[in-house]
């Protein structure tokens, strides 16, 4: 199973995170106490995801456990995943969740994807991404 270790100048991110291509974006179905909805993922790393919810995010709550079925596109085909994670913050539209219980076949099919985007991963994508022109 291969092993990231990349790490972000954010302290408070401990694996690198990657940006989906606008042409395979990662669809999420996501399912909270008092809501479903499905998205698309602005980020993923190993150890979480980051999401914009365009109509707001009036009905989450911080540290709320969540359960998620994430689409990767994985050399052209679609491999669906169940993760649940936590919360953590909320900026805005935008929250990032951190995955909690992963199977390893999910954390081994996540791994794949990042595998196969840092190679397909321009410089230029990475340079939008940081100043935040991408969603």
């Amino acid at each position: 199973m291969p092993r990231l270790t990349a790490v972000t100048p954010s302290d408070r991110r401990k694996n690198r995170r990657i940006v989906p291509s606008p042409k395979e974006p990662i669809n999420i179905n996501i399912n909270g106490e008092n809501f479903i909805d499905i998205l698309k993922a602005n980020d993923i790393s190993i150890g979480g995801i980051g999401i914009t919810v365009p109509h707001g995010f009036r009905k989450c709550n911080l540290n709320e456990l969540v359960l998620f079925v994430i689409e990767l596109p994985i050399k052209g085909k679609k491999k669906f995943i169940t993760v649940q994670g936590i919360i953590k913050h909320v900026a805005g539209e935008r929250f990032g969740v951190e995955f909690k219980n992963m199977t390893e076949m999910a954390r081994f099919l996540i791994q794949i994807y990042i595998s196969s985007r840092i190679k397909e991963e321009s410089i230029i994508e990475w340079m939008r991404y940081k100043i935040g022109l991408t969603c």
